[in-house]
């Protein structure tokens, strides 16, 4: 006979009792009940030790209630200090009501007297089965327990942020990168401070339409409020976590993930589609410009062979000289803007010359003084066009730092870099302006990142550090902001490795991203 639940007729007994007759009419009476038996028996409590610590435990405890040396309650007091879960039942003479009930308040599972055999194989059975029950019941919770942590630590792990709320909109779970999208503490969320329809009213809608469909929805972007007031782009996707229960039990999964830096990366490609398009009619209206030019300086010359009063020579001077100046604009419009096709050794100082003659009508409008200290004696292997690019922005911002009048120091030497030996170049670009403080100083490379409020699109100081490390070089600023002694400005130091041309070409054909390449045109030459 097997009890439901037990798969086998297999019965290991456990027999405290020192009377062996009554040993013998037990084992006789489960033989015949069907039972494959194996029944030990003891006397003391260090038997019984012994056989509880076998690797296979009995699985039913019999114990007498009076022993000489040992005793039922006894028994059952040292098979809970071995935190075993084995049915344990009395198994005695005659003994009063009483005595049965304490025994079963002290936690045996049932009693039974050797003078009422009928009622022993319906217990045995009953508790073996219930023994099952428990183990499978602990099995299961401790599965649950395991499932529940590795699906804390999967959530947890999560870069979306992740919460569960009731269909009323309270939050009930959440997520540490939810907390750091919202910039709620977990106490916030899940006091009922805040509500999911606080996080976005288009939840609610959205939640409406979860519940009409009694499916997931489709992924949605919304605008989320976050601790601080200011909104963060998301994309939100909803679905129930048990879509058969009653509504008013129903529980919803909501992931968000932060759509910040993909709506900055899609305003990065449309900033740089827009520079490359104004790149590319500046380089285009400096090569039309060039017709007219020569026309101008072909008749500018014809004049100049005339005889002509003084005052009319020194005007022709004049003119003379700032189409020039104009025809320096053009050709170095058009190398700025052109892409390399690929790097070439550079005269440094000659660059740097370039880009201030691109900027110096900006410079003589604010009566900017540059002061020029440039002595680079060898030449830089690198894009020209990228190192224009950082020059210019540098320079650029330095015009925009300084109050009209200022002074901007443009220093070039031959070095070596401290840190590695390297040899190479500096070029250092000082102001006198107002200085950054430290914040500033810590974001100023950061993508998107800018002082000058609409007019800034926040990329070039990245751009320009990126150029400059695909270049090997290094990129260090340092700024103070104006104080009582009134002494501020920044300093930037760039460094410039001399590379070896056959390590260094295939690095330095490596695009730079986030710079807009433009169409190579032909060379327009300098205009005499």
């Amino acid at each position: 006979m097997c009890p439901a639940g037990v798969t086998s007729n297999r019965l290991r007994v456990l027999l405290v009792e020192d009377v062996p007759d009554d040993a013998f009419l037990l084992e006789r009476h489960l033989r015949r009940h069907g039972y494959s038996l194996e029944l030990t028996r003891v006397e003391t409590a260090s038997e019984m030790q012994r056989q509880l610590e076998q690797s296979s435990p009995p699985d039913v405890i019999l114990a007498d209630y009076n022993l000489p040396s040992f005793s039922g309650p006894a028994a059952l007091k040292l098979l809970h200090s071995t935190k075993l879960d084995i049915p344990f039942i009395m198994f005695s003479g005659a003994v009063s009501e009483e005595t049965a009930v304490d025994a079963m308040r002290s936690g045996a599972h049932d009693y039974v007297s050797k003078q009422n055999l009928a009622r022993l194989i319906p217990a045995i059975e009953r508790e073996r089965n219930e023994a099952v029950t428990r183990k499978n019941r602990l099995a299961a919770e401790q599965a649950l327990k395991a499932s529940e942590a590795r699906f804390q630590s999967l959530v947890e792990a999560l870069p979306l942020g992740f919460l569960i709320s009731d269909s009323s909109g309270k939050i009930i779970y959440t997520n540490a990168a939810i907390e750091r999208l919202l910039g709620y503490s977990g106490d916030d969320l899940l006091s009922g401070a805040v509500t999911l329809f606080d996080i976005s009213p288009l939840l609610a809608e959205r939640l409406n339409d979860l519940i009409s469909s009694a499916s997931s929805l489709e992924p949605f972007e919304a605008g989320c409020v976050k601790a601080d007031g200011h909104s963060v782009d998301t994309l939100i996707g909803m679905s129930f976590l048990d879509s058969e229960a009653a509504e008013v039990r129903r529980q919803i999964a909501i992931f968000l993930a932060d759509l910040s830096l993909q709506k900055k990366s899609e305003e990065l490609i449309r900033r740089t589609e827009k520079l490359a398009v104004a790149g590319r009619f500046a380089a285009s209206i400096s090569h039309e410009i060039n017709n007219p030019l020569e026309a101008v300086t072909n008749c500018l010359y014809l004049v100049a062979q005339a005889n002509l009063p003084s005052d009319a020579r020194h005007y022709l001077e004049m003119a003379q000289k700032e189409l020039d100046r104009v025809s320096q604009i053009t050709v170095q419009t058009l190398r700025f803007y052109r892409a390399s096709t690929r790097p070439s050794r550079i005269d440094f100082d000659e660059l740097i010359e370039a880009v201030v003659t691109l900027l110096d009508s900006r410079l003589r409008q604010m009566e900017i003084a540059v002061i020029r200290d440039l002595r680079v004696d060898v030449p830089v292997l690198g894009h020209d066009g990228e190192l224009r690019q950082v020059v210019a922005n540098l320079v650029s911002n330095a015009i925009d730092a300084v109050q009209p009048g200022g002074r901007i120091l443009l220093r070039s030497r031959s070095s070596t870099e401290w840190t590695s030996g390297r040899s190479g170049v500096v070029l250092t670009i000082a102001d006198n302006g107002m200085g950054m403080d430290a914040d500033t100083r810590e974001r100023i490379f950061e993508p998107f990142f800018s002082t000058k409020d609409i007019t800034g699109t926040g990329l070039g100081l990245w751009i320009s550090r990126e150029i400059v490390m695909k270049h090997r070089g290094s990129i260090r600023v340092r700024s103070r902001r104006r104080s009582s002694n009134g002494r501020a400005g920044t300093i930037f130091r760039i460094f410039l490795p001399l590379m070896d041309e056959t390590v260094s070409l295939q690095e330095l054909h490596k695009p730079v991203e986030g710079l807009p390449v433009l169409p190579d045109r032909e060379t327009v030459a300098k205009v005499s």
